[in-house]
C-alpha cells in the first residue's frame, strides 16, 4: 500500500479508536431491560440512552471543521478517547440514571469528535492513489463493529453485570490513548473556521424540545406538553435552517438540500436510520420481556443480521455501480416491507429462530439500501459540494436514530391503555412491542412509497437533459464526460494481433486503443507503452506475470521485434482497463486520469464502449470553453 511502518502503525491506532466508539453505539442495547430493572425507569426513559447519544453525536460532528482548524489532530484524537473512558467510567460507577446519562453524553461528544478526524487523518496517511483501500478499511469498521456489541453486551450482562461492559471499554480506551501517545504524530495545515455559538444552541434546543416531545406523547397524563413542545422544537429548528442559509461560514450548508435527489435521499436515510436504531432497542426489550430470554439471547438473535447486513451493504455498492439505483432500491424496500410485516406477526409465543429471521430480514433489507441510496444522492451534486453533502447526511443520520428510537419507545407505553393490574408483566410488555412494531411498520411503508415513487435511475440517453438545454457545458452547468469525449473511438476486436494495433494508431494518430468483445464489452487496453514494454525488455516496468513471461520468450532485440507482429493484442493489453462511465461529471474523470496516470481511458455506458477521453479532449474543451466565455 506504499506505507511506512510508522504509517501503518499511526493507522492501526486510528482504526483500533474508530472500532471502540462504534462499537459502543450498539453495545448497550441488550442491557437497556436489566438497567431499567436496576435503575429502576421505565423504556421511554431509558431509551434516552440511546436517542440522546445520537442527538449529541449529531450536534458534534457538524462542530469538527471548527475543532480540527484550532487543535492538533494529535491533541483532538486524544483528548476524545480520554473524554470517551472519562464517560465510560462514569457509566460504570453511576449510582443512578441521570449519571449514566452523563456519562453517554461525554461518550458521544467523543464519537462526535473521533470518528469524522478518523476519516480526515485516513485520507491524509494514504497516498492518493490508495486512499480507496483506507476508506475500504473505514467503512469495514463502521459495517462490523456494529454486529459485535450486542452479543458481547449479552454475554457480559449475564454473566457480570451490565456495569461490566463499560469497564471494559475503559480499559480499551485507556489502551488506544498509551498506543496513541506512542505512534500518533499531529497533522496540521486544516483551514480555520468561524464558531457560531447561536447554531449550536437552537439545533441542540430544538432537537431536546422535539426528542422530548414525542418520546412523552403516549405516556404524558396531558397531551398538550408534549404537542407543545413537538411544535416548539420544530418551529426553532426552521430558525436554525433560516440561520445556516444566511451566514457565510454556517456550521452546515443546509443549500445542498435544494437538490432535489439530495433532499429525497435525506428524508429516507432520516426514516431508515430510525428503523434501525430503533429496532435495536426495541428488539431486546422483546426478546428479553415479552419471550422471557436471557441478555445473551437477544444478542445472539441480532448477531446474523448485524453480520449478514454488515456485509451486504458493501456488496449493494458494488450491485449500484453495475445496475444503477432503481433496481436495488425497490428490491431492499421489498425486502424491508417483509421484514415489517414479519414483525407485526411476531408474537408473545414465537420462537425465537422466527424472531431471528424477522430481525435478519429487516436488518439485510436497510442495509441493501443505504449505500445506494447515499451514493446515488451524493452523485447528484456537484463536486465542490460533496463535502457540504457528506456532513448533511452523517447529521440527519444522527437525529434519525434520535427521533426514530423516541417514536418506536413511546408507543411501547400504549401498553397502558390496555393493561390490568392482573395482567402478567409478560403480557404488558408484549402488548407495547406490538405497538412498536405496528409504528415500525408504518415507517417502512413511508420508506417503500418514497423508493417507489421518487427513486430513479438516470434516464439512459446519449445526452443527458441539461446537455440537451441551452446550457453552455463547463459555464452554466458542470461537465459531463459525454460532453467532451472522443464518440467515434478506434476499437480493436480482442482478437486482434499487435501489426493491427501498431496500424490502427498510426493512423489515427493515437496512443492506445480499446480491445472489446463480440458484445461491445471493453476488455482490455493495449497503449504504445505496452508495445515498447515489450521491446524494451526492461524488467523493472513489468507489472504483470503475463508480461514478465513474454519478455522471456526471446532472446534478441531483433527477434523482438519480428515476434511482436503476430503477438495477440491481448498477450501485451493491460486486462484490468480503467474506465469512466458517460454519464458521470468530467472532474471526476479528469481525477481518474490524473491519479492513475493515464493517458486515455475508455468511456462505458452499461457496460459498452460508447467513447474514449484524453488529455487531447480535455485540452480541446478548454480552448472551446474559454472561446464560449468570451462569446458570452
Amino acid at each position: 500500500m506504499g506505507l511506512t511502518r510508522q504509517q501503518t502503525t499511526m493507522i492501526a491506532v486510528l482504526l483500533a479508536g474508530a472500532f471502540l466508539v462504534v462499537l459502543n453505539q450498539t453495545l448497550l442495547t441488550p442491557a437497556l431491560p436489566t438497567i431499567m430493572s436496576h435503575l429502576n425507569v421505565n423504556a421511554t426513559t431509558v431509551q434516552w440512552l440511546t436517542s440522546g447519544y445520537a442527538l449529541v453525536e449529531a450536534v458534534i460532528i457538524p462542530l469538527n471543521a471548527y475543532l480540527i482548524g484550532r487543535f492538533s489532530t494529535r491533541k483532538l484524537f486524544i483528548g476524545g478517547m480520554l473524554l470517551f473512558a472519562a464517560g465510560s467510567a462514569l457509566c460504570a460507577s453511576a449510582p443512578s440514571f441521570p449519571f449514566l446519562l452523563l456519562g453517554r453524553v461525554m461518550q458521544a461528544c467523543a464519537t462526535g469528535v473521533v470518528m469524522p478526524m478518523v476519516f480526515a487523518l485516513i485520507l491524509l496517511i494514504f497516498p492518493r492513489e490508495n486512499r480507496g483501500v483506507g476508506m475500504g478499511l473505514v467503512g469495514l469498521i463502521i459495517s462490523f463493529a456494529p454486529a459485535m456489541g450486542p452479543s458481547v453486551s449479552g454475554v457480559l450482562v449475564d454473566s457480570i453485570g451490565w456495569r461490566a461492559q463499560f469497564v471494559l471499554v475503559v480499559c480499551l480506551a485507556l489502551c488506544v490513548v498509551v498506543a496513541a501517545l506512542l505512534a500518533l504524530k499531529k497533522f496540521e495545515g486544516f483551514d480555520r473556521t468561524t464558531f457560531d455559538g447561536l447554531s449550536v444552541v437552537l439545533i441542540a434546543a430544538g432537537m431536546v424540545c422535539l426528542l422530548y416531545g414525542i418520546s412523552t406523547s403516549t405516556s404524558s397524563p396531558t397531551p398538550i406538553l408534549p404537542i407543545v413542545l413537538i411544535v416548539v422544537g420544530l418551529a426553532v429548528i426552521v430558525l436554525f435552517f433560516r440561520r445556516q442559509v444566511k451566514l457565510e461560514n454556517p456550521i452546515l450548508q443546509v443549500q445542498v438540500l435544494r437538490h432535489r435527489e439530495f433532499l429525497i435521499i435525506a428524508i429516507i436515510i432520516l426514516f431508515l436510520e430510525g428503523v434501525l436504531i430503533g429496532g435495536s432497542v426495541l428488539f431486546p426489550l422483546y426478546i428479553q420481556n415479552a419471550l422471557q430470554a436471557s441478555a445473551t439471547v437477544s444478542g445472539l438473535i441480532m448477531l446474523p443480521g448485524a453480520l449478514i447486513g454488515a456485509f451486504f451493504g458493501l456488496l449493494s455498492g458494488k450491485l449500484f455501480d453495475k445496475y444503477g439505483v432503481r433496481g436495488i432500491s425497490v428490491t431492499g424496500a421489498l425486502v424491508l416491507l417483509a421484514g415489517g410485516i414479519s414483525y407485526v406477526l411476531l408474537g408473545d409465543a414465537t420462537s425465537l429462530l422466527l424472531a431471528c429471521i424477522a430481525y435478519t430480514i429487516v436488518t439485510l433489507g436497510i442495509q441493501a439500501l443505504i449505500t445506494p441510496l447515499n451514493t446515488w444522492g451524493i452523485n447528484s451534486l456537484p463536486n465542490n459540494e460533496l463535502p457540504h453533502g457528506n456532513a448533511i447526511i452523517a447529521t440527519i443520520e444522527q437525529v434519525g436514530s434520535s427521533l426514530g428510537t423516541a417514536f418506536v419507545v413511546s408507543l411501547t407505553a400504549l401498553s397502558s391503555l390496555y393493561a390490568t393490574p392482573e395482567m402478567p408483566a409478560q403480557e404488558v410488555s408484549y402488548i407495547g412491542c406490538h405497538f412498536a412494531f405496528i409504528g415500525m411498520l408504518l415507517l417502512i411503508s413511508v420508506i417503500a412509497i418514497l423508493i417507489l415513487i421518487f427513486v430513479r435511475d438516470k434516464k439512459k440517453t446519449s445526452m443527458s437533459a441539461a446537455v440537451e438545454s441551452d446550457a453552455i457545458p463547463g459555464i452554466d452547468r458542470p461537465w459531463l464526460v459525454s460532453d467532451i469525449m472522443n464518440t467515434n473511438p478506434s476499437t480493436l476486436p480482442a482478437t486482434a494481433k499487435i501489426r493491427d494495433a501498431i496500424a490502427i494508431m498510426q493512423e489515427t494518430e493515437t496512443n492506445g486503443v480499446p480491445l472489446v468483445d463480440d458484445a461491445g464489452k471493453v476488455v482490455g487496453f493495449l497503449s504504445d507503452g505496452d508495445i515498447l514494454k515489450y521491446l524494451s525488455r526492461h524488467e523493472s516496468s513489468q507489472t504483470d506475470g503475463v508480461s514478465y513471461i513474454i519478455m522471456l520468450e526471446t532472446d534478441s532485440f531483433q527477434d523482438r521485434i519480428r515476434s511482436v507482429y503476430d503477438l495477440d493484442a491481448m498477450r501485451l493489453a493491460t486486462k484490468s482497463v480503467i474506465t469512466v462511465d458517460a454519464h458521470e461529471h468530467a472532474d471526476l474523470a479528469f481525477r481518474t486520469l490524473s491519479d492513475k496516470k493515464i493517458k486515455k481511458a475508455p468511456v462505458v455506458h452499461e457496460g459498452k464502449l460508447v467513447g474514449t477521453l484524453s488529455r487531447r479532449n480535455i485540452m480541446k474543451a478548454l480552448n472551446i470553453m474559454e472561446q464560449a466565455m468570451e462569446t458570452k
